[in-house]
């Protein structure tokens, strides 16, 4: 099941709700640290590669490079991160927050995925709201930034596209109401779905 990014619909349905645990049991059996695996998740290395080379931190006369991350692939933190994911699930029925869960976990009837989008001014202005960005150029920048390098992993490690609809069994606009009743509405739809 994939759900928004609020553990609101796994705290009605008594689920566990599983985001940044697998970054953390992925850190363990990777034998780094959580900022590692944390900056290497849902991104393309040839991506942050360009973007990156070339760049120190630092005061001019001190130059400072950031040491080399933890060295495997792409596929193999993806694959190590989807195991993790899988094992997790066999265990318990979950809320899943992203990891290309609708991508790489078996369906079953049971299974309800959704994705959430919105029209992109509105994705801005909470960008801003959330102190994410400063203005609405640099808000624009990030989200179609962050979205293209989402397209790119998720077709690379999953051969599904991230945001088609036929992928999920609802999407769900974000800006037409407040959180608290979309929570409700999905509620409902997976109640129905369970009496069927």
């Amino acid at each position: 099941m994939s759900a928004t990014k609020t553990p609101r619909i796994a705290t009605r349905l008594g689920l566990k709700y599983v985001d940044r645990e697998v970054l953390h049991l992925a850190a363990q059996e990777f034998g780094c640290d959580t900022e590692t695996v944390a900056a290497r998740t849902e991104r393309i290395s040839s991506f942050w590669s360009r973007v990156l080379s070339g760049l120190t931190f630092g005061a001019p006369d001190g130059t400072y490079t950031p040491p080399p991350l933890r060295d495997f692939s792409d596929r193999e933190l993806f694959d190590k991160q989807t195991e993790i994911l899988k094992r997790i699930v066999s265990k318990h029925d979950c809320v899943v927050i992203g990891w290309a869960g609708v991508g790489v976990l078996p369906r079953h009837p049971r299974m309800f995925s959704l994705f959430c989008h919105a029209p992109l001014r509105f994705r801005m202005l909470r960008s801003i709201q959330l102190g994410y960005a400063p203005n609405e150029a640099a808000a624009q920048r990030l989200i179609q930034e962050s979205d293209e390098m989402r397209k790119k992993y998720f077709a690379a490690m999953t051969g599904y596209e991230w945001d088609c609809a036929e992928n999920y069994h609802l999407t769900l606009d974000t800006s037409l109401l407040p959180l608290e009743a979309l929570a409700e509405i999905v509620l409902d739809i997976l109640k129905q779905k369970q009496m069927n």
